[in-house]
Parts: C-alpha cells; structure tokens; sequence
C-alpha cells in the first residue's frame, strides 16, 4: 500500500509541478517566445557560472551536447544567451546570459521561489525539517540513479 502511495505521489507531483510551470510560465507577457525547456537552459547556463562550456552546461541538465547546440542557437538568436571563445583557449565555446536572459531567469526563480512559500505556508517548522530531511534522500536516489547511467 505504501508502495502505491509513494508511486502516486511522485508521478502526481512532477506531473502537476511540470504542468503548472509550464501554465506560469508560458502565459508570461514578459517572454511570450520562451519554452519551459528553454527557462531551464539559462537556468544552467547561470548556474554553471564562470565554468559554462558547453559539455557542463549538456551534464547539468542531462542532455547531449549536440541537443544544447540547437537550444542555445535558439535562445542566441531570441537575444538570451550569446557564446563566447575566451582568450586563453580559443577552442572552447562558453555560453553566456544576456540581461534579457538574466531577466528571464529571475522571472523563472520567482515562480520557484513562489512555490515554495506556498508549501512552506503550509507545514510547521517541525514538519518542514522532516519533508526536508526525506526529499533530499529522494533527490540524491534520483542524482545518483541519473549518474549511473
């Protein structure tokens, strides 16, 4: 029984959170042309820092580099990212946000950020110990599932 309780929860979460993301975020009239995927681009892009080449910012989000290519050609051409060679080593390609991109992921965070107040309303401090305590035994499963492969 609390096999099926876990599985429904975890599918039902993602699938509303997914949803719900992609609602906010694609009625944005600050960036109508964004995709929920292209958000979660600039969000690695920025995450990755000053270490955003391309193969860091493919293993961050799990996908190939050749996929990336495409995502960031996209997004260069919208005016959210630009590529960059640096000096010391020509042959790299670092992938940096513009101020539409850093806006983009500031309007992203806040949707996070949102949610997150929302079920923090929610819980005592007490209970949110504990939801804490168990999503990070969830998250690191599914990191380190996600990296055996």
């Amino acid at each position: 029984m609390q096999r099926e309780k876990i599985n429904t929860f975890l599918v039902n979460a993602f699938n509303t959170i997914l949803q719900l993301e992609d609602r906010v975020l694609s009625s944005s009239h600050e960036f109508p042309n964004l995709s929920v995927s292209e958000f979660h681009v600039i969000e690695a892009v920025i995450a990755c820092g000053d270490s955003s080449s391309m193969s860091a910012i493919s293993k961050r989000l799990g996908i190939t580099v050749g996929s990336l290519t495409v995502a960031v050609k996209t997004l260069a051409n919208k005016g959210y990212l630009k590529r960059e060679k640096r000096l010391n080593d020509m042959r790299m390609v670092y992938v940096i946000p513009t101020e539409k991109g850093l806006a983009a992921n500031e309007y992203h965070s806040a949707f996070h950020r949102k949610m997150v107040d929302a079920v923090m309303e929610k819980l005592p401090p007490e209970e949110l110990d504990t939801l804490v305590s168990a999503l990070e035994i969830v998250s690191n499963f599914f990191t380190e599932t996600r990296e055996a492969r």
